[in-house]
């Protein structure tokens, strides 16, 4: 259909007269560093038309978190986590790559405990644990079936192909039972002739090493975790909520590889400046990733 030539000004002078979504050559360095507007700090949802064409016509990428918003994370950590880390890591590098961020998509699959992990948490072999919903903490985590994860993710893709999308990255932070691959399914069967979408994990970026403080100690609402939120959500961590020494993995609802936490792996002892670090290295090695691919 063709656009009245009164409607067709109004589009120019929003900047929007062509429809046409080519990427501007960007690069890196020119990137890292730059003053945000106000605009590159909004999700999609915040922004208007006219600035959404403008943030795809600045790098054609959308970033999709996909995370649980409600499961315990110990005493110290918000419940929505791994979500929160998922969206900071979306927002940072849209603010570098250019495109689209969007708010967390709240899906998380998990599954029954099995008797190994009862046993080496400190459980009883009969007991039924499902994900972080451990008998002894005070709130209750929320899950999903995966057809539903599935529904909601394709649904999201589609509208992102009808709006000239090259490269959607689905960003995940969680490990529970099943989410990686469902996710990875997804991208693959989604990608079509236009768009291609990646399932991305949040530690695939991080390459830093003991010898640069990191020390992958500690499952869920660890060690490393507790790092990971302090690197990119620092005012949402309270650290004065965990006792000093070793906790209990069935107390706390923090995952180790035995029942009890040693006082060195204690999530108070985490370091804020590798956090600053570890924010650094995931936000660079994700740009450096995205950008390539223009």
């Amino acid at each position: 259909m063709l656009i009245s030539s009164p409607r067709r000004t109004f589009l120019k002078s929003l900047g929007l007269g062509s429809f046409s979504l080519a990427v501007t050559q960007t690069t890196l360095a020119d990137s890292v560093g730059k003053n945000v507007t106000a605009t590159e700090s909004r999700s999609v949802e915040e922004k208007r038309p006219g600035e959404i064409i403008n943030a795809v016509k600045k790098g054609a990428f959308a970033f999709i978190p996909v995370s649980p918003m409600i499961e315990w994370h110990s005493y110290h950590l918000p419940v929505g986590t791994d979500g929160l880390i998922s969206e900071a890591v979306a927002r940072g590098t849209s603010r570098i790559t250019g495109g689209i961020w969007f708010r967390p998509l709240s899906f998380g699959l998990d599954a029954w405990r099995n008797e190994e992990e009862l046993k080496k948490w400190g459980f009883r072999k009969d007991d039924k644990v499902f994900g972080m919903n451990f008998p002894d903490v005070p709130l209750a985590s929320e899950y999903c079936e995966t057809a539903e994860m599935i529904a909601a993710l394709k649904n999201r893709l589609k509208i992102l192909d009808r709006m000239n999308i090259k490269h959607a990255f689905i960003i995940n932070h969680h490990g529970g039972k099943g989410q990686f691959k469902t996710i990875e399914n997804v991208a693959r069967e989604c990608t079509t002739g236009k768009l291609t979408v990646h399932a991305i994990r949040t530690y695939q970026f991080n390459d830093l090493t003991n010898e640069d403080g990191f020390y992958g100690v500690g499952g869920h609402a660890g060690f490393s975790e507790t790092l990971w939120l302090m690197a990119f959500r620092p005012e949402l961590v309270d650290l004065s909520t965990l006792m000093d020494g070793e906790l209990s993995v069935r107390e706390m609802g923090i995952l180790h590889d035995k029942p009890d936490i040693d006082a060195k792996w204690n999530p108070k002892n985490v370091s804020l400046s590798v956090a600053r670090k570890l924010k650094d290295h995931v936000l660079r090695n994700f740009s450096e990733y995205v950008l390539a691919l223009k």
